[in-house]
């Protein structure tokens, strides 16, 4: 009997593995109401997995209450909480702190003004079509130290963090969300600050068919393409796109 925490994209990938494996599963959510339909299906299929609400207790006999007074024996729980940003190796004496997994301060997510660039953070953002925006992240860092750019001053950075802050509150979102990005624009934004190129349309379009599917057909949404087959092609022919050429061993 497994424990799943979590009703995010692992706790539903981690609980779809199981259901052929444990005799139950039972994934606790936050809130029902934020169910998606795949999701629905999938409980619907399988009469081994249950969804629970949050985790109210556990106890050393292996009893695992919820916070609707049901409970049951759990051999193993597993958490899909997602992860906190920690920095034991590095010591800025405080210049560089992480609270509540907000880390900062931070200039675009990437530059503790007081001592940047000589140290900068890539991959902070989450929520975000990662690789593309890394790699710009690597690029301006690469341009400072090559001094063929220049930061902002410390003073302009500064106000640009405070102001993100501020915005985040106005918005009310939690200080532990500070680095959930989910925004095109914004990666379009940070490119401008390096001449490189914005997210291409079917980038952005396949990850938002993606998502809406993954809604959909939890199961096989991975493997079901074929109403994106145009995008792909496009994909395919984009010069930014890694391909193996048809004598290439794509082993080596």
């Amino acid at each position: 009997v497994v424990v799943v925490v979590g009703s995010s994209l692992s706790g539903q990938d981690i609980s779809i593995e199981l259901v052929n494996m444990a005799k139950e599963i039972h994934l606790s959510a936050r809130s029902s109401l934020n169910i998606s339909q795949g999701l629905s299906q999938v409980i619907s299929k399988y009469p081994n997995l249950f969804l629970r609400p949050q985790i109210e207790s556990l106890h050393e006999d292996g009893r695992v209450s919820f916070g609707d007074g049901s409970w049951i024996i759990a051999d193993t729980i597993i958490y899909c909480t997602g992860y906190s940003y920690s920095f034991p190796f590095l010591d800025t004496k405080g210049i560089v702190v992480v609270d509540d997994d907000r880390v900062g301060p931070l200039f675009e997510h990437t530059f503790p003004p007081l001592l940047a660039p000589s140290l900068s953070f890539i991959g902070i953002p989450r929520k975000i079509i990662g690789f593309p925006f890394f790699e710009s992240q690597a690029k301006w860092i690469a341009q400072l130290l090559s001094g063929k750019r220049v930061l902002p001053s410390w003073d302009y950075m500064m106000q640009s963090i405070k102001d993100f802050y501020q915005s985040r509150d106005v918005s009310g979102i939690p200080k532990h969300n500070t680095h959930d990005v989910a925004s095109f624009e914004y990666c379009d934004k940070y490119a401008d600050y390096i001449g490189f190129a914005h997210l291409e349309e079917w980038r952005k379009d396949l990850c938002l068919s993606a998502l809406r599917n993954s809604e959909i057909n939890l199961e096989t949404y991975r493997d079901s393409y074929k109403q994106d087959e145009e995008m792909l092609q496009v994909a395919l022919n984009s010069p930014h796109f890694t391909q193996l050429g048809p004598d290439q061993d794509s082993t080596q």
